[in-house]
């Protein structure tokens, strides 16, 4: 039996709602976003179809009731097939609507929004994870835990962070630290190597060197 559609977090897309319309993906929000800009008329389809063969669960359907608004990532070719017959055999008329089709409305909310990150446009959206920039203390919200405590809100401030832990732009006194610490870390590592040249500098057959 074929099967797929409208269900409520089923998938592995970034599910949620929108003004109270829930998408199963960020194609879909993006769809909604723009259809209700463009005044476009439509409601989740809250039913599924069956022949008892196949069971297909549609997206949207327009205010006509008799058009169907179908946002699709990747599935396959028969699968997709199979249902717009199904659909189109009861009446109605499916409009599928694939990445490509969708350009103009990415954009679109892109413009709006000026972000890129669709997910976050979600009712009541909240990251899970918050940061602070390690260059200017900015705030950073992430959905993912970072495996390091070196993060940084932009690439410019990559670069100034990444310059201050090299020991550039720090006081004199802090400089002295650095090179105090960083030359520590390379006997700590170097130690036996750099004991044996010592030995055979200074001359010493025994006895520990620190």
């Amino acid at each position: 039996m074929s099967k797929g559609g409208y269900r409520q977090g089923s998938g592995r897309s970034k599910s949620g709602y929108y003004k109270g319309i829930y998408c199963g993906s960020t194609y879909e929000l993006c769809w909604v976003i723009y259809s209700i800009d463009m005044n476009v008329k439509f409601k989740r389809f809250e039913k599924k179809l069956t022949d008892g063969t196949t069971t297909y669960f549609p997206d949207f359907i327009l205010d006509d009731d008799k058009t169907i608004i179908e946002l699709k990532g990747y599935e396959l070719g028969d699968s997709v097939k199979n249902k717009t017959l199904l659909a189109e055999k009861l009446g109605y008329k499916v409009i599928i609507l694939r990445k490509e089709d969708l350009a103009d409305v990415f954009e679109y909310v892109y413009q709006k929004f000026g972000t890129k990150k669709f997910h976050t446009l979600y009712d009541g959206y909240k990251p899970k994870y918050e940061y602070h920039c390690k260059n200017c203390n900015g705030l950073i919200l992430k959905d993912k835990k970072k495996k390091t405590d070196f993060i940084y809100c932009s690439r410019q401030c990559s670069m100034l962070g990444n310059k201050l832990n090299s020991g550039k732009f720090l006081t004199d006194e802090q400089k002295k630290e650095y090179y105090r610490n960083q030359s520590k870390k390379y006997y700590e590592l170097k130690r036996e190597e750099i004991n044996k040249r010592r030995r055979e500098l200074y001359k010493i057959s025994k006895g520990p060197l620190v």
